[in-house]
């Protein structure tokens, strides 16, 4: 526990020293909301999901698949005579499930700043973001640690990037759309376990392919 601290404490050290990746992060999500606001002014509810969506997804990509690339082959080298592959799994995951959940909390204040806020279930809305937070660091956490020594890493990593949301994106929309309005639980139950669902898959898949991009 005392080494995941200690890496997730040089993860934000590092964010904070270099400055750019959080400046680049909170200026994308305040640009992209703001142009939504000029473009439409008023946003239904369902389109008003959609788009707080897109605007993580693309934050996210941003945030989470520089997390390797930032780091040379020969940090990873060090890192990796100093800690076990399950630590530094562990604490990647983490960093970067609380960054993806910064820039979901950063997302919605702003459009609900500029667009109102049309959630109406927020208790159900505020799990739905948690399962898709964890599930977009996890997938994004995977694809960069695969890329991260390919020659051409940013166009491998959207390749691979895509076809693997996608099946995470579209639960998410439609769980999200079901919070617009009051809800029981049994409304929200099937799309839920979905969530939970694909993103036990994504954990165990980085689990399993995660010490095999460490150690090459």
């Amino acid at each position: 526990m005392k080494e995941v601290l200690s890496l997730l404490g040089k993860d934000f050290r590092l964010d904070l020293r270099h400055g750019s990746g959080l400046g680049a992060l909170f200026l994308y999500v305040v640009a992209g909301c703001f142009i939504i606001f000029l473009a439409f002014q008023e946003i239904p509810g369902v389109e008003w999901v959609v788009l707080f969506w897109i605007i993580n997804l693309f934050s996210a990509i941003n945030a989470v698949l520089r997390s390797f690339t930032n780091e040379g082959v020969r940090r990873q080298l060090y890192y990796f005579t100093l800690v076990d592959v399950n630590t530094a799994l562990i604490a990647k995951l983490l960093y970067n499930i609380l960054l993806v959940l910064l820039t979901l909390s950063l997302t919605g204040l702003v459009m609900s700043l500029f667009n109102g806020f049309p959630i109406v279930a927020v208790p159900e809305f505020l799990l739905v973001c948690l399962l898709g937070g964890i599930g977009i660091s996890a997938c994004f956490t995977l694809v960069s640690a695969i890329a991260f020594r390919a020659r051409n890493q940013s166009t491998l990593m959207m390749v691979l990037a895509f076809p693997v949301i996608i099946p995470l994106l579209l639960p998410l929309i439609k769980a999200s759309k079901l919070t617009l309005a009051p809800l029981i639980w049994e409304d929200l139950r099937n799309s839920i376990y979905m969530l939970v669902g694909v993103d036990l898959i994504l954990i165990a898949l980085i689990v399993l392919l995660f010490p095999f991009a460490w150690r090459e």
